[in-house]
């Protein structure tokens, strides 16, 4: 994903395209960090356990 998507993103941009580097590359590149960020957040739920709480200083 971070390879294509990257790449896709620099030649966009180096070659002077940017509706390259912005449609199919940054936008792609966001729209799978967003569907990781939800398979991640659902983990802990499908596995029963609680989310962890973040340490307190």
């Amino acid at each position: 994903m971070f390879l294509e998507h990257r790449m896709r993103t620099f030649q966009g941009a180096f070659h002077n395209s940017p509706d390259h580097a912005l449609w199919y590359g940054w936008s792609e590149l966001v729209r799978d960090l967003t569907e990781i960020k939800t398979a991640a957040a659902e983990l802990p739920e499908r596995a029963g356990k609680p989310e962890k709480e973040a340490p307190k200083r």
